[in-house]
């Protein structure tokens, strides 16, 4: 058991300071990759069928959205009061340069996708 220490009115476990919870990412990078290039496939494979381009999955338009949401808080973009219309921005540009996305180049579809939006905004 951890040794409590009483300072006037609060009480601290001494060993909570060394077990912090290790912070999770919004957009986990591997799974978006992955659906990434699942997503490329389908469209080279519409292409060659000479199909439609499918959607995109739920997923990557969820990566997506919390992206661009989470941008959107940063200090550059707190005074704006047009915070909706930019992430709607941000989200049409990148779902309009999502097929230029080349896994062989880059395996960090948060940074290609962070990139777009900001340049968006």
């Amino acid at each position: 058991m951890g040794t409590l220490i009483l300072v006037g009115c609060m009480m601290k476990n001494l060993n909570d300071t060394n077990t912090r919870k290790k912070s999770e990412h919004y957009v986990n990078n591997k799974m978006f990759f992955e659906a990434l290039v699942e997503y490329k496939a389908k469209v080279i494979d519409a292409k060659k069928k000479e199909e439609l381009r499918p959607q995109p999955s739920t997923y990557l338009g969820s990566c997506i959205m919390k992206i661009a949401t989470h941008l959107s808080h940063k200090p550059n973009f707190t005074n704006y009061t047009f915070k909706e219309e930019m992430i709607s921005d941000g989200i049409e540009n990148s779902l309009q340069y999502i097929d230029n996305f080349n896994p062989a180049k880059s395996q960090n579809p948060f940074a290609y996708f962070t990139q777009i939006i900001y340049y968006a905004f």
